[in-house]
């Protein structure tokens, strides 16, 4: 896992041209939250793409924190605050299943 971790550290240093220590904090936020929406608890291969892409949101979302909108000289802006429904259906397949109550007649 760590092969992958540093594989997808690296590929968003490179697409942000931000230093491997912003990557790696992004990654591992980004990796809190697919882990946490998922229910899982450790990252599976495919789902590294999810954290990458929640990573650039977060980056792009910089400076930012806490708005949900913003109006500057007539320009509009309005931001995600929370996963983006597209990222959840990728995540959704992934996505443990919880058990309320389990009910079984008795036998007689």
């Amino acid at each position: 896992m760590d092969e992958k971790r540093d594989e997808v550290i690296s590929v968003l240093a490179e697409q942000l041209e931000i230093s491997p220590l912003s990557a790696t904090v992004l990654i591992e936020d980004a990796v809190a939250l697919v882990l946490d929406y998922t229910g899982r608890k450790a990252m599976i291969d495919s789902m590294w793409v999810y954290a990458r892409q929640l990573a650039t949101i977060a980056y792009n979302q910089q400076g930012a924190e806490g708005e949900a909108s913003r109006s500057e000289g007539g320009v509009s802006q309005s931001f995600l605050t929370d996963i983006p429904v597209s990222i959840q259906r990728g995540l959704n397949r992934f996505r443990k299943g919880k058990v309320v109550s389990y009910y079984a007649p008795a036998e007689e």
